[in-house]
């Protein structure tokens, strides 16, 4: 049953990445981000997928997950918010932010290995910051990114209370772990339901655009 919730939630991740990609070329930059943020999540998945295949453990993989997602989604808030104040918040994050992570990984090299406490802290509360910042600043402007903003917000505030206490299975024992993993998954799949009702607004606007 996990095996098959989680290759269903895979293969809406792929759809979803597949319906951005065939609009990459005729949306605005932040469009192209979130593409390229998609194309990066099915890049670790099949990655992950293959290492464990292997087997060999996967966890090196959520550094570039948390921090890969900081990076891109900090990009993409860049070209949504226009709030001066706002942009140098996330311009200094992403300075930062990365150079905090690069001195506790060089201080505490087994953090590599392991989930790391810091950098889900660090990376999801700023991500969750600016889709805060998002909302606010739609009540004064048009819905752009309406629902990939609100999906994100819930996904990252379910990711801390998953991925927070995942180093906990150690202590807690297998089924610990696979009820954070199967909240997850569940979030994630939430999350991508939000994402396909954008591409469905998006596609919906550019054909009654088109037709005026």
């Amino acid at each position: 049953m996990f095996s098959i919730i989680r290759y269903i939630t895979l293969s809406f991740l792929l759809i979803n990445f597949l319906l951005f990609l065939f609009r990459f070329f005729k949306e605005n930059k932040a469009f192209k981000i979130y593409t390229i943020y998609l194309g990066l999540f099915v890049f670790i998945e099949v990655i992950s997928i293959v290492v464990i295949k292997f087997g060999y453990q996967n966890l090196i993989f959520s550094h570039l997950y948390f921090s890969g997602q900081f990076i891109l989604l900090s990009l993409f808030y860049l070209e949504l918010i226009k709030v001066p104040f706002q942009r140098k918040i996330i311009q200094s994050n992403l300075l930062i932010i990365p150079a905090v992570l690069l001195i506790n990984f060089s201080i505490n090299p087994d953090d590599i290995h392991q989930f790391s406490l810091l950098e889900i802290i660090l990376t999801a509360m700023s991500l969750i910051a600016y889709s805060t910042f998002h909302f606010y600043n739609l009540l004064s402007s048009k819905r752009e990114f309406y629902y990939i903003n609100a999906g994100i917000l819930i996904y990252l505030f379910g990711s801390i209370v998953v991925f927070l206490p995942r180093n906990l299975h150690t202590i807690y024992g297998r089924d610990f772990s696979d009820v954070l993993v199967m909240l997850n998954i569940l979030l994630y799949f939430v999350y991508h339901i939000f994402i396909c009702i954008e591409w469905y607004t998006i596609k919906s606007n550019y054909i009654n655009e088109k037709n005026k």
